[in-house]
C-alpha cells in the first residue's frame, strides 16, 4: 500500500513538473522586461554645443507630436501551477500616435492612440490569445488615452523632470472609463518625454480573463507608456 501511495505521489509530482515545463515553453520563458523608465526614451536634456538657446528663449509653446520612440503596452501577473511560479507577462509596441498642444503652463488636446494588434510579448501563443479572444483587435484595433486640459503650474526648465497629476479617459476594447494618472514629464532640448502607468481591472472594460490549463491570469494589470514628443511644426 505504501509503495502504491509513493508511486502516486511521484506521478503527481512528475505531472506537475511536466506541466510546468510545458507552460514555460508554450507561454514564454520568464518575466518580461522591467517597467519603462524615462531613460528608455534617450532624450537629450541639454541644448548642445553652439545651440545658443536659453530657458528664456526656448518656449515649448505650440503643437507636439509623438514619435516612434514612444512605447505602450501591458503588464500582468500569470500564476502558474497554482502560484508555484509567478510570471510577469509584458507586451509592448512602438506603434503609438498622437500629441498635445502647449500654451504657457496649459496643455490641451492630449491624445495617445495605440495600435493594439501590434503589441507583442515573449510568447506567440499569448500574443494570439491577446489579439483574439482577449482584446478582439479585429473589431477594436486601437486603445486611446485622452487627457483633459492640464495646468502644469510652471513650465519645467530644459533638463529637468516634473510630476503632474492628470485626469483623463482610457479606452480599451471600445469601453471608456475616467482615470487619473501620475505622470513624470522630462523636458529635453528638442523633445518632451512623458512616463506613466494606469492600473486596470479587466472587467471594467469588458475584457475576459483567460484561464488556460496550468495557468491563472490575474484579473487586473497595468497599462504602461512612455511618450516621446517633438515639435509638430
Amino acid at each position: 500500500m505504501r509503495n502504491k501511495q509513493l508511486l502516486a505521489v511521484v506521478a503527481v509530482v512528475g505531472l506537475l513538473l511536466v506541466g510546468g515545463v510545458v507552460a514555460v515553453v508554450t507561454l514564454g520563458g520568464g518575466d518580461g522586461p522591467a517597467p519603462l523608465s524615462l531613460d528608455d526614451g534617450t532624450t537629450s536634456t541639454t541644448a548642445g554645443a553652439g545651440a545658443g538657446t536659453t530657458e528664456e528663449d526656448s518656449s515649448p509653446d505650440g503643437p507636439w507630436r509623438l514619435t516612434d520612440r514612444s512605447q505602450a503596452g501591458y503588464r500582468v501577473l500569470e500564476d502558474r501551477l497554482g502560484g508555484v511560479q509567478n510570471i510577469e507577462a509584458v507586451g509592448r509596441t512602438n506603434q503609438v500616435e498622437g500629441g498635445f498642444t502647449v500654451d504657457g503652463t496649459t496643455v490641451t488636446d492630449v491624445r495617445a492612440e495605440v495600435d493594439v494588434a501590434s503589441i507583442t510579448s515573449d510568447s506567440s501563443l499569448r500574443d494570439g490569445r491577446f489579439a483574439g479572444s482577449i482584446m478582439d483587435t479585429a473589431q477594436f484595433p486601437t486603445a486611446t488615452f485622452e487627457a483633459d486640459t492640464v495646468d502644469l503650474g510652471t513650465v519645467p526648465a530644459t533638463g529637468t523632470t516634473a510630476k503632474v497629476t492628470v485626469p483623463g479617459t482610457l479606452t480599451l476594447k471600445g469601453q471608456s472609463r475616467p482615470v487619473t494618472v501620475e505622470l513624470e514629464v522630462r523636458r529635453g532640448a528638442a523633445e518632451i518625454e512623458i512616463l506613466g502607468s494606469i492600473p486596470v481591472v479587466f472587467a471594467d472594460y469588458g475584457i475576459e480573463t483567460p484561464q488556460p490549463p496550468g495557468l491563472k491570469v490575474r484579473d487586473e494589470g497595468t497599462v504602461e507608456f512612455l511618450l516621446v514628443a517633438v515639435p509638430a511644426a
